[in-house]
């Protein structure tokens, strides 16, 4: 039963072989090596996919420039050819159990499965400042390599109060910045950037950031606390992170520390610490690139369905 139904009901026989979590770029990848293996699958996708606040992916072969959105569509459209998959377009609640009898529940009802892959991504923690939201994965951005092409060479800042290794940040965004202005958000800047500031004498402007003006996204100036509003077309605005749902760590999977927050730990193809469990995506990497995260989904995938043959014992 393959459906891209809201109201699409659960499957009828259970288990299934295999629930995704998340239908972005890592769980549909996922998904698609699995049906190609003619497993039986139900992919979860809430719609909350990190990306959904950019305009543009960047840095996917055959994709660049193209918007999230778009991507996924092309994926979903691919997947649901195959006649083993199932799309329920909403939110898992709750998931327990353990390897060959996994439960998810939720308002969909129930779903009972041998296996499970977690590909629901991170959840950037974005503060309460107005006109950030909007401008988020547009001109206030974290990755260099997603958005830097694009904003190079704009007066830019870069938010590094508070940030442990804010000069490992600031030597790799110079790149496409030139000479950026260091923001600290009325944080401490680590000594480490301190001697760049005075070594290169970069400005820096201190003070709390309290909003972001812009049209359409697009930044022209942010207002500090105590000071005047300051012209800038872009920010790098490294923030944490959190899974952006709990179930690995409900699960009992082991996690590690990146440097803006957990994330699942996994091998090279794709297991976590719990038999059965696997996880792709951003969820379980501290690098959070668009190709990397179908790539591993890929793997999980694979690794999966060679699971279910029994080839691991």
């Amino acid at each position: 039963m393959s459906t891209n139904d809201a109201a699409a009901e659960c499957p009828a026989a259970s288990p299934i072989d295999v629930a995704v979590i998340g239908g972005n770029f890592a769980g549909l990848s996922a998904a698609l090596y699995l049906l190609r293996a003619r497993r039986r699958v139900v992919l979860f996708d809430d719609g909350q996919h990190r990306n959904r606040f950019s305009a543009h992916s960047h840095g996917y072969l055959g994709q660049d420039g193209m918007a999230p959105d778009a991507i996924k569509s092309i994926g979903l459209a691919q997947v649901m050819a195959y006649p083993t998959l199932t799309v329920l377009r909403d939110r898992v609640d709750a998931v327990a159990g353990q390897s060959g009898e996994f439960a998810l529940t939720g308002a969909f009802g129930s779903v009972q499965s041998r296996r499970l892959i977690l590909a629901m991504g991170q959840r950037d923690i974005l503060p309460d400042v107005p006109g950030l939201a909007e401008c988020w994965g547009k001109s206030v951005v974290h990755c260099p390599y997603c958005h830097g092409y694009e904003l190079a060479d704009l007066p830019t800042g870069l938010m590094l109060g508070g940030m442990a290794q804010g000069a490992l940040y600031l030597s790799q965004v110079r790149r496409w910045t030139g000479v950026p202005v260091i923001l600290d958000n009325g944080m401490p800047l680590a000594p480490e950037v301190l001697a760049v500031i005075e070594a290169e004498g970069l400005e820096h402007v201190s003070g709390a950031l309290t909003a972001c003006h812009h049209r359409d996204g697009m930044l022209e100036a942010i207002s500090l606390a105590g000071r005047e509003d300051l012209a800038l077309r872009a920010i790098y605005m490294p923030l944490p992170t959190e899974p952006a749902a709990p179930f690995a760590e409900t699960l009992g999977c082991a996690m590690d520390e990146g440097p803006m927050g957990r994330f699942v730990r996994v091998d090279a193809m794709g297991r976590t610490t719990v038999a059965g469990v696997y996880a792709a995506g951003d969820l379980a990497s501290a690098k959070p690139v668009a190709i990397l995260a179908a790539a591993s989904g890929a793997s999980a995938g694979l690794t999966c369905d060679q699971d279910l043959a029994g080839l691991f014992g």
